[in-house]
């Protein structure tokens, strides 16, 4: 069996390679289950080359992370980041899936409160996101970074990543919010005011808008009133 082009790995039987391909195929079309991650893990067993070997784990945490099994999907994801070597060639083709076992290791990380090894996770992402991600995702990378660095007390960072999310996120209320909160965690009320204006002509119809308000009248002074 011949290996594509794509492939770069060890393996030269192409069994490899032609699993990847049907796990991909099965992934793609949300119907990836247990015997997809049981043939991928047979897979490392013919592997040899690291970033490959972490290409596969990551597919391994990616199914197990949209079966909701989130244990296992942390357990292989982190093998898999940790076992990456960004300095070889091989790293251009299984790059997509780096990114990818980051930023959903950075979210399990996340949504259980473990900020401090969440931002890692985030800033791995960083040098390569605009390589095989779209803006939307780019803002999405930028707001958990942001909140993931206030709520770790380090609001100068906080700061610049909101600012980059506000800005690859335009107009999106959630977004807006976070960089009005990091500027005044940050004590620049004057900035944290215009950004409390535009929410008020942009986001009346934001699920929190309350809570936008309620900010404004504790920590800018600032009613409800549209300027």
């Amino acid at each position: 069996m011949e290996n594509p082009d794509w492939y770069t790995g060890s393996d030269p039987s192409g069994r490899v390679a032609a699993g990847i391909e049907s796990v991909i195929e099965r992934m793609d079309a949300r119907t990836a289950d247990h015997g997809d991650t049981e043939l991928l893990q047979k897979l490392l067993s013919y592997e040899e080359e690291p970033n490959w070997r972490g290409f596969l784990q990551g597919l391994v945490g990616t199914i197990f992370y949209d079966l909701e099994e989130i244990e296992s999907a942390r357990k292989f994801l982190a093998e898999s980041v940790s076992g990456y070597k960004a300095y070889l060639e091989t790293f251009d083709e299984v790059l997509s899936v780096y990114c990818q076992s980051c930023y959903t290791l950075g979210v399990i990380l996340f949504d259980d409160g473990r900020y401090d090894e969440a931002i890692p996770c985030f800033l791995r992402c960083l040098p390569y996101m605009n390589e095989v991600y779209d803006e939307t995702y780019i803002g999405h990378i930028f707001t958990f970074l942001a909140l993931s660095l206030s709520w770790t007390n380090q609001v100068g960072y906080s700061q610049v990543f909101s600012e980059a999310a506000a800005y690859s996120r335009r107009y999106d209320c959630e977004s807006m919010e976070q960089l009005m909160v990091a500027f005044g965690d940050n004590g620049e009320i004057e900035k944290s005011t215009d950004v409390f204006n535009l929410l008020q002509r942009h986001c009346q119809d934001y699920e929190h808008y309350d809570r936008v308000l309620e900010y404004a009248e504790q920590n800018l002074g600032e009613s409800g009133i549209v300027n």
